[in-house]
C-alpha cells in the first residue's frame, strides 16, 4: 500500500536537519564569579540549634494548623529584628487558612533577589525538612544584617507547599515583572541526612528549564562548600524529562511564570525524612549564601536557550530538536496520506475502518473521563494545582478502588463500542488494506498534533510512527514475528520514559498509574496532551490487532524446471540433431 520511492524521498529534509543539528551545538554559558567566603557568616551549628528549637516549640506545622500560623508569627518577628520590612500575606486554600511571611530589605537598585523556603511540614515534627529550611532562612537574615546589598533582598517563608505549592504560586503573583527579579532560589530539605539525585533541581512543568548560568553558579557554590559535585542529569534523562515535563517543588511555579529559579535540595528532587544532618545543613546554607552574594554582586546570569539539552559542555537548543522531530515525522505523514489516496483511488473502503479504530480509542477516552468525574465527585484527594511528591498522596485501598473504577469504565466503553461496530455489519478482516490505511492516517495526524503540543515527546514517538506504519502497510507484509518485533521496538523509547520516572520517583507501576491519574485530574498534565495520549494508546491497540490478524506471507512457489526426459522436454545431447550416431546413419 505504500510507495517506497515516496517514503525514501521524504527523508531528504531529515538528512538536512541532521547536518544542521551538527553545526548548531553551542557552548554552555558560564557561571557568575563566586562571592566572598560564607563560613564566617552562616553558622551551621547555630542553624541546626534553631531548627531543633523551632520543631520543639511548634511541632505540628502542617498547612492550616494553629502551630503553623504561630510559627509564621515567630518568623515575622525574627525578620523584623534583623532589619527587614515584613508583610504577612494571609489567604485561603481548600478550606485552610494559610500565611506567607515576606521580608524585604531595599538595595541600591530596583532589581530583586529572592530566597524562598517552605514553612509547612509534611509530618510531625519534620526537623530536617521545613524546620531546617526555616532556620536557614533566618540565618541568612542574620548574615545580611547590617550589610548593604546591590539588589533588594527578599526572604519569603511560604505556606501550603504540601498542598501543591500554593504559597509559592501566590508569591509569584506578587513578585511583579520577572525582568526586575535577578533570580529566585528555593531551599528545601537542607538538613536531610540522605540525598538521591542532584543538589540543584531546575525542572518545570513545561519544556522550559532554569537558565544554565544560574544553575552553574549555584553548582559552583555547592562545590566550593561541600567539595563535591552538585550532580547532573544525563542527556537521555534530560530528553525524557522534556518529553514528559514534571517539576516537583516551588522552582517549577516560578519557572512557569517567567522567573529564573532553581531549588537547592539536600535530599534531591523528593523529600526524605530522618534526623537532621548538621554538616549538610551548614554546607548547603553556606552554598546558598555564596549564591546570593554572587547574584547580588554580578550581572544577570546568562540564561541560554529557554529549552535545551546539554551533553558534556555543549548545548543543543530546543529549536533544533523541534526541527529534527518534524522532519523525521514527515516521511510518515506523507506516506500515510499517499497510502490513503491510493486506497481511495482503488475504491478500498476506509471509512468503516475509521469507526473500527474508534472502538480501540474509546476505552482510553472513557478512562480519562471517568478519572475526571471521580475527582469531581471527591473520590480522589483534592488534586493539587502543582505536582507534589508521590508520598504526599500514597496508594491505599481507596486509591485502588478508584483505579479499578477507571479500568471498569474503560472495559465497558470497549464492549459498547465493539457492539456498535459489529451492528454496522460492514467490517471484515482487520488485515484488509483499508484498516491499515485508516490507522496510518490517524496515527500520523496524532503525531503531528503531538509535535505542536510537545516536540520532545514527538521525537520519542518517531520510531513507533515509522515501525508501526511499516508493520501494517507494507505489501507484502513481513513475517508475523518480525511485525511483533517492530511493534515492540517502537514502544521501547516510551517504555524507557516510564521506567525512568518509576526509578526517579521511587514508585512501583501501580503507584505510578495512581500518580499519573492525580497529575491528569489535577491539571498538571494538560488536557490536549492527555487526549493525544489516549488516541496514541488506541492506535497501539489497533496496530496489535492488525498484526495478529494478518497471516504470515506464503513462501514463494518453487520454479518448475523442465525434465531431462519425456516428449518435448529432452534438453540433452541430440535434442537438435547432429549427433555422431545420426551422422553415421
Amino acid at each position: 500500500m505504500i510507495e517506497p520511492r515516496v517514503y525514501r524521498a521524504a527523508f531528504v529534509p531529515a538528512l538536512l536537519a541532521v547536518v544542521l543539528a551538527m553545526f548548531s551545538l553551542e557552548s554552555r554559558p558560564g557561571p557568575l564569579a563566586q562571592g566572598l567566603a560564607a563560613d564566617v557568616l552562616f553558622e551551621g551549628e547555630l542553624a541546626a540549634g534553631s531548627a531543633a528549637a523551632l520543631a520543639r516549640r511548634f511541632p505540628d506545622r502542617r498547612a492550616g494548623r494553629p502551630g503553623n500560623r504561630a510559627a509564621s508569627a515567630f518568623v515575622a518577628d525574627a525578620l523584623r529584628r534583623r532589619g527587614f520590612s515584613v508583610e504577612s500575606d494571609r489567604f485561603a486554600h481548600a478550606g485552610r487558612q494559610l500565611v506567607n511571611v515576606i521580608g524585604r530589605r531595599a538595595g541600591r537598585s530596583r532589581s530583586q533577589l529572592a530566597v524562598v523556603a517552605a514553612r509547612d511540614a509534611r509530618g510531625v515534627p519534620d526537623v530536617s525538612g521545613s524546620a531546617a529550611d526555616t532556620a536557614a532562612l533566618l540565618e541568612l537574615a542574620r548574615a545580611f544584617e547590617g550589610r548593604p546589598t546591590e539588589r533588594t533582598l527578599l526572604l519569603a517563608s511560604v505556606d501550603g507547599s504540601t498542598l501543591g505549592e500554593v504559597g509559592a504560586e501566590r508569591l509569584a503573583e506578587r513578585l511583579g515583572d520577572p525582568g526586575f527579579v535577578q533570580g529566585v532560589l528555593v531551599v528545601s530539605n537542607l538538613g536531610s541526612p540522605e540525598r538521591r539525585g542532584s543538589f540543584v533541581v531546575a525542572w518545570s512543568n513545561d519544556t522550559g528549564r532554569a537558565g544554565i548560568g544560574l544553575q552553574r553558579t549555584v553548582a559552583d557554590s555547592i562545590r566550593e562548600e561541600l567539595e563535591e559535585d552538585a550532580g547532573a542529569t544525563s542527556w537521555m534523562g534530560q530528553l525524557f524529562r522534556m518529553s514528559f515535563p514534571l517539576g516537583i517543588g516551588a522552582q517549577s511555579v516560578f519557572l512557569e511564570r517567567g522567573f529564573d529559579s532553581v531549588r537547592i535540595s539536600g535530599s534531591g528532587e523528593l523529600p526524605r525524612g530522618g534526623p537532621l544532618d548538621q554538616d549538610v545543613l551548614g554546607g548547603l546554607g553556606r552554598a546558598t549564601l555564596r549564591s546570593v552574594t554572587a547574584l547580588d554582586e554580578g550581572a544577570r546570569p546568562a540564561r541560554g536557550p529557554d529549552s535545551y539539552v546539554t551533553a558534556v559542555s555543549q548545548v543543543m537548543p530546543g529549536w533544533v530538536i523541534q526541527l529534527l522531530a518534524i522532519t523525521f515525522l514527515l516521511p510518515v505523514i506523507i506516506t500515510s496520506v499517499d497510502a490513503f489516496a491510493r486506497a481511495r483511488r482503488r475504491h478500498v473502503p476506509v471509512g468503516p475502518w475509521l469507526r473500527w479504530l474508534a472502538t480501540w480509542i474509546a476505552p482510553f477516552i472513557a478512562a480519562l473521563a471517568a478519572a475526571g468525574l471521580l475527582a469531581l465527585a471527591g473520590a480522589t484527594p483534592d488534586p493539587p494545582p502543582n505536582p507534589v511528591a508521590p508520598s504526599d498522596n500514597p496508594l491505599d485501598s481507596a486509591a485502588a478502588g478508584v483505579l479499578l473504577g477507571v479500568g471498569a469504565a474503560a472495559a465497558l466503553a470497549f464492549m459498547a463500542a465493539r457492539a456498535l461496530s459489529r451492528r454496522s455489519g460492514d467490517l471484515g478482516d482487520p488485515s484488509e488494506p483499508g484498516a491499515a490505511s485508516a490507522l496510518a492516517l490517524v496515527a500520523a495526524g496524532t503525531a503531528l498534533l503531538l509535535w505542536l503540543v510537545n516536540p520532545y515527546a514527538a521525537l520519542l514517538v518517531v520510531p513507533a510512527a515509522h515501525l508501526w506504519m511499516l508493520a501494517t502497510l507494507v505489501d507484502p507484509r513481513p513475517p508475523r514475528r518480525a511485525r511483533a518485533a517492530m511493534v515492540a521496538a517502537g514502544l521501547l523509547p516510551l517504555a524507557l520514559v516510564a521506567l525512568y520516572y518509576l526509578i526517579a520517583l521511587r514508585i512501583d507501576p501501580i503507584t505510578g498509574a495512581w500518580y499519573l491519574l492525580l497529575l491528569v485530574s489535577g491539571g498538571a498534565v494538560d488536557l490536549p496532551l492527555a487526549l493525544l495520549g489516549c488516541i496514541g494508546l488506541g492506535c497501539l491497540a489497533a496496530t496489535v490487532a492488525i498484526v495478529r490478524a494478518a497471516p504470515d506471507p506464503e513462501p514463494p512457489a518453487e520454479e518448475e524446471r523442465p525434465t531431462v526426459f519425456g516428449p518435448g522436454a529432452h534438453a540433452g545431447p541430440g535434442a537438435l540433431g547432429g549427433t555422431q550416431s545420426a551422422l553415421r546413419r
